[in-house]
């Protein structure tokens, strides 16, 4: 069977990743769905653009990831949780799928994941075309196992934490995204660059700040 994730070494560093920064406080008052909290996460429901229909729910599959690579169409920031979009346009012209700030996709149980991003997503769906897209995610749940298969709802939610909102204003306009780099897989410059936000993120969900240091690497990322 062939790997659906990346290789050992990057696998590796993902994981670490997704760890808390540090020690959280006992005391601290975790967001629905967010690190420890086994509530249902709360958002607004995302609606799909007019022209773009979903083929099948947000999944994780083999056949998504190898077309994903060979067509250089991964997207997204992070990468503990990986989903395929299934998108197809019904309309004679491309269409622009942008994912917003805190764009959720929900886990169906509490041994797995719910996956989020925290700065705007662009998928550009040519016409007429069936798209697989590898959505590249920030873990918010540290101590649950990455989505695989059918494990995740079908309805999106946009999130508004408010420990994000920050975050999400640093990279407004900052290359982060594996999209920004032509959505080539494991391409240098993107998981460089698509690492700092989930290294934000982690610290944040916890109630810690984001690090002088990857603050600092988020502000020099080229501009869009």
């Amino acid at each position: 069977m062939k790997q659906l994730l990346p290789p050992i070494f990057f696998f590796g560093l993902l994981l670490a990743a997704c760890k808390p920064g540090a020690e959280k406080d006992p005391s601290y008052q975790f967001e629905k769905g967010f690190g420890d909290s086994k509530e249902h996460p709360v958002g607004v429901p995302f609606s799909w653009p007019a022209g773009i229909r979903l083929l099948d729910k947000p999944n994780s599959t083999e056949d998504c990831f190898e077309d994903s690579k060979k067509k250089n169409r991964f997207h997204g920031h992070g990468g503990n949780v990986q989903i395929c979009l299934n998108l197809y346009n019904e309309t004679d012209a491309p269409i622009k799928v942008q994912l917003p700030p805190g764009f959720m996709l929900v886990a169906k149980s509490l041994r797995v994941q719910n996956g989020f991003i925290v700065t705007w997503v662009t998928i550009e769906v040519p016409p007429r075309e069936q798209y697989f897209a590898t959505l590249y995610m920030i873990c918010a749940n540290t101590d649950r196992s990455s989505p695989y298969n059918d494990e995740i709802e079908e309805q999106a939610v946009i999130t508004d934490h408010p420990a994000l909102r920050e975050l999400s204003k640093l990279l407004e306009n900052k290359k982060c995204n594996f999209e920004d780099y032509g959505g080539k897989y494991l391409d240098p410059d993107a998981v460089a660059a698509s690492d700092l936000p989930m290294l934000a993120a982690k610290n944040l969900i916890y109630g810690k700040p984001i690090t002088e240091d990857v603050k600092a690497r988020i502000l020099a990322l080229p501009e869009r």
